[in-house]
């Protein structure tokens, strides 16, 4: 009788095989971001990184998404909601294994394993894709403009061209009987491939390919946290919340544009979208890009001198004032804690990629738009 051969289990022979290639998995986007942030505080680095790397993969990414039926929804969605839909999936099978199956707890720390792997991947690719930009050199540096202040004449001068300019525009407009702007949102969106055809005349560095706007379905939800659009780098699409106040949506169009160019932070893309829609020539653009800086300006105008803004408001039309009210109500509809919490964390990510005002770092780009009109804005 032959001796019978005792074999290893196949497990065990697999798992130090397993445990490199889990290390493998997990030293890749590991080493990722210790470079991205060894090196993130060398701008020149970084602005090669997003020539070179960045700006031609969101660039080849919004191609791609733009392509047959990917132009008519949000890629970017989808591909969230399913990430969603299994971290959740993922969590309640582990529960239900530990529960039902509790010899199986040393599985715990694979599945485990596994959701810290996708979050690092995740970060490594945003890091790489996105996160660049607020290290290397911005708008206000590659224009020439200041951010470094301003005088309450200038504001005062600046916020009554752009109240003069709304009030014009104002009744050029669809608006209903009652006086309310008329939402055309795939009008919108059809016009702004044309958006930045003028100021890039003035500001090449805003120069770029114009990839369609998609239309959330989460719009409702984006509301409810408070925002009115969002660009995700990696799938180099512009998402617009199409359930806020109409008037606006063409300059949040133009703001989520801005980040496609690559102006990163939040002040910057706010002031290339108002700069974009008051030069483009179409009335619908010029409008709310009118309207949305009047809002800033009016606002900082309010801090410095709240009698001058009163004066501002008194001189607004009918049409501007009911945009105007129209817009705070709808807002303040949405006001709720989870509101103030993501607000909040939002405004932890802006400080932590440098803006150290963080969310108020919004209305900085009051500062460069008139620094770029001049005391004397043009009529």
């Amino acid at each position: 009788m032959a001796q019978e051969v005792v074999k290893e289990p196949l497990a065990e022979k697999k798992s130090p095989r397993l445990l490199w290639l889990y290390i493998l998995l997990a030293a890749i986007p590991i080493a990722l971001i210790v470079l991205y942030y060894i090196y993130n505080s060398r701008q020149d680095i970084m602005d090669w990184v997003n020539t070179y790397i960045s700006t031609p993969y969101r660039n080849a990414a919004a191609t791609v998404t733009s392509l047959g039926p990917l132009k008519f929804f949000s890629l970017a969605e989808v591909l969230i909601t399913l990430l969603v839909l299994w971290v959740l999936y993922y969590i309640v099978k582990t529960v239900i294994i530990l529960i039902t199956r509790p010899q199986k707890l040393a599985h715990l720390g694979k599945r485990l394993f596994v959701l810290l792997l996708v979050g690092l991947y995740i970060f490594a690719a945003y890091s790489w894709t996105w996160g660049t930009g607020y290290h290397g050199t911005d708008l206000a540096g590659k224009t020439g403009l200041s951010a470094d202040g301003i005088t309450v004449a200038q504001l005062t001068d600046t916020a009554n061209f752009f109240a003069m300019k709304a009030n014009e525009l104002s009744g050029q407009v669809s608006r209903d009987a009652d006086g309310h702007f008329i939402v055309d949102t795939d009008y919108d969106f059809e016009l702004s491939k044309g958006v930045y055809a003028n100021i890039i005349n003035e500001f090449p560095a805003l120069n770029g390919t114009s990839y369609p706007p998609k239309a959330m379905m989460y719009s409702k939800l984006m509301s409810i946290i408070g925002f009115t659009g969002v660009y995700i780098g990696l799938t180099g699409e512009t998402n617009i919340n199409v359930d806020a106040p109409g008037a606006l949506i063409p300059a949040t169009i133009a703001h989520e544009m801005a980040h496609q160019r690559g102006v990163n932070s939040e002040d910057e893309a706010n002031f290339a979208g108002i700069a974009a829609c008051i030069t483009s020539n179409i009335t619908i653009y010029e409008y709310s890009g009118y309207l949305s800086g009047l809002i800033y300006l009016t606002n900082a105008l309010h801090e410095t001198d709240p009698d001058a803004a009163g004066a501002l408001m008194a001189t607004f039309n009918d049409g501007v004032s009911r945009d105007w009210t129209d817009n705070i109500e709808y807002w303040s509809r949405y006001e709720s804690p989870a509101a103030e919490a993501v607000s909040a964390m939002y405004d932890g990510y802006l400080k932590s990629n440098g803006e150290e005002l963080g969310l108020s770092s919004y209305g900085a780009c009051v500062d460069m738009l008139v620094s770029w009109l001049g005391e004397t804005p043009p009529v």
